[in-house]
């Protein structure tokens, strides 16, 4: 029946499309009609109708046949929303169909997470994650992580990624644990996606084994920009097929630092410790904007959280994702000029000893040589208990730090 229209129940038709199990068809506010997830398959907990043939990607459980590999080499292309992998020769090797765009707003990450079927003992999807939108066009967003120990025990999945989403699609550089349904296992590996947020079709680069303690460090690059739309390239840097380029789509604009987590039965499915995301670069053409992240623990379960460690966006930003409670506390951040000290006080009425004996100021601006003198501690009438602790700058030039405390 090529090139004739398809009998619908109706008459004929010239675009009829699958709508899989656990799917619905939304009109959106221009008129069209698009297939996203069905309101049953959005929400969280067991009794979710999703097909038995499932992967779970970064932004959740999507069927097989919606999940496909981009060949090393070969160009994801995007014209007019009809998406296919090409050759570099510009040869068709796959027709991937059409993509509904989500209209202009809010992207759908993390809310329209679809969850697997059935329901784990702890929280799944964006666990916790900081996000920024731009004001002027993203052309480059880098950031660099070390791949943390391996989980004690092997019951989850584990995706650390940064990325830059739109309304409806995120494209991000992402490092997993565990086996998706599709590809991993009881190891580390990395690969490039770019994945409709509305639960359709998501591709992906050639899984890429790594080893604990590989320095990371994936990166987004702004390549074009016409009338058919935006280009990119998405990588982890010195590591061969870990990406691959997409072109003619529409502008990507939000960045996100996330840990987003799948089947965790208990604390020890989760690595030790935290995961720095560092040397943050975000540029807008040739500049550096003035980022202002917004931090968000979705789920704190088993004490996961984000920090903000570091807002210089010049190559030194961080925000650090912990896997469970730290075992210190963190304040600030503090600027004090060369050559100069500050005193500083820290209370936490009615609270108790809450261990600033371990006190110090951690300067976060290359190079810098902070010293914490003339550490004091006072208790009043009503036993609350007063910290005093003074940083002293020993550089000819002004530093930013981060006072540090912890427990005996």
């Amino acid at each position: 029946m090529e090139g004739k229209p398809r009998i619908a129940p109706g008459g004929p038709r010239d675009d009829v499309r699958l709508v899989p199990p656990g799917y619905a068809v939304r009109r959106l506010p221009d008129g069209s009609y698009s297939v996203v997830p069905a309101p049953e398959a959005e929400g969280k907990g067991a009794g979710q109708e999703m097909p038995d043939d499932i992967v779970i990607t970064p932004g959740g459980a999507r069927p097989r046949s919606l999940v496909h590999q981009i060949e090393p080499g070969a160009v994801l292309d995007g014209t007019d929303g009809h998406y296919r992998m090409l050759h570099q020769s510009g040869e068709v090797l796959a027709d991937f169909g059409v993509i509904d765009h989500a209209s202009e707003g809010e992207p759908l990450m993390p809310r329209n997470v679809v969850q697997p079927p059935g329901k784990a003992p702890l929280g799944s999807g964006w666990i916790c994650y900081a996000w920024w939108n731009r004001a002027n066009t993203i052309t480059s967003f880098s950031t660099s992580w070390a791949v943390p120990p391996d989980p004690a025990t092997h019951n989850g999945l584990v995706y650390i990624f940064n990325g830059i989403q739109s309304s409806s699609m995120i494209y991000q550089p992402v490092l997993q644990w565990g086996n998706n349904g599709w590809f991993g296992g009881n190891y580390w590996c990395v690969a490039s996606w770019y994945a409709d947020s509305q639960g359709g079709v998501a591709f992906h680069s050639a899984p890429v084994t790594v080893n604990v303690g590989t320095e990371l460090t994936g990166i987004m690059t702004l390549t074009g920009q016409s009338a058919q739309g935006f280009s990119y390239n998405c990588e982890f840097q010195g590591i061969a097929n870990s990406g691959y380029p997409l072109q003619n789509v529409p502008e990507l604009w939000q960045c996100v630092e996330t840990l987003e987590c799948y089947g965790m039965t208990a604390a020890s499915d989760y690595p030790a410790g935290k995961v720095d995301m560092s040397s943050i670069d975000i540029q807008t053409g040739t500049a550096n904007p003035n980022v202002v992240w917004t931090l968000v623990d979705a789920v704190t379960d088993v004490g996961q959280h984000i920090d903000l460690f570091d807002t210089s966006y010049s190559g030194h930003g961080e925000v650090d994702i912990w896997f469970g409670p730290s075992p210190y506390w963190e304040i600030g951040p503090g600027t004090v000029a060369a050559g100069a000290s500050q005193q500083w006080w820290f209370a936490w009425g009615g609270n108790g000893d809450v261990g600033p004996q371990l006190i110090q100021a951690e300067p976060v601006t290359d190079p810098s040589l902070l010293a914490t003198t003339q550490i004091a501690e006072s208790r009043n009438t009503g036993g609350d208990l007063t910290y005093y602790a003074t940083v002293e700058n020993q550089q000819s030039a002004a530093a930013e730090f981060y006072w540090r405390g912890g427990g005996r």
